[in-house]
């Protein structure tokens, strides 16, 4: 009997689940052109937040980005031969603001080493996109106004 309940719980799941998965797909005209380089803008982000638990963890403080690059360049390195290297191959973080081809970021850290803020744009986008992320691991969304 109980075999019967499972079998019908698991069917009726998998119908309510159906419809979720069709409607997030968006109508290719509504979809933001710049949708995969926004992704890789995401993806560093995440990579910098994680390096800054990293480092606080390691160091005792959080840290500008010449000393990220410093004390974690085979993370850096990783990512962009993971992610990136497909985009421009060779390609190397530079320095503030623009650290790669288009994409500048501003890493302010607090004096003490006890927090920071990012901020990582793409500066070829012209609604002024960008990302935001500090210690706490929250990422934001932004964009200019119009």
């Amino acid at each position: 009997m109980w075999k019967a309940r499972i079998i019908v719980s698991t069917l009726l799941l998998l119908l309510a689940l159906m419809p979720l998965q069709s409607a997030q797909d968006a109508p290719k005209s509504t979809q933001d052109p710049n949708a995969e380089r926004h992704g890789l803008i995401l993806g560093l982000v995440r990579a910098i937040n994680t390096i800054e638990v990293i480092e606080v963890t390691e160091y005792g403080a959080y840290a500008p980005w010449p000393i990220l690059l410093a004390h974690h360049q085979d993370d850096f390195n990783g990512w962009l031969k993971r992610f990136y290297s497909s985009v421009e191959p060779n390609t190397r973080f530079g320095d503030m603001p623009e650290i790669l081809p288009g994409w500048n970021l501003r890493l302010n850290v607090q004096a003490d080493g006890n927090g920071y803020v990012l901020l990582l744009d793409d500066s070829n986008d012209k609604a002024g996109f960008a990302w935001v992320g500090d210690e706490s691991g929250v990422i934001r969304q932004c964009k200019a106004l119009q």
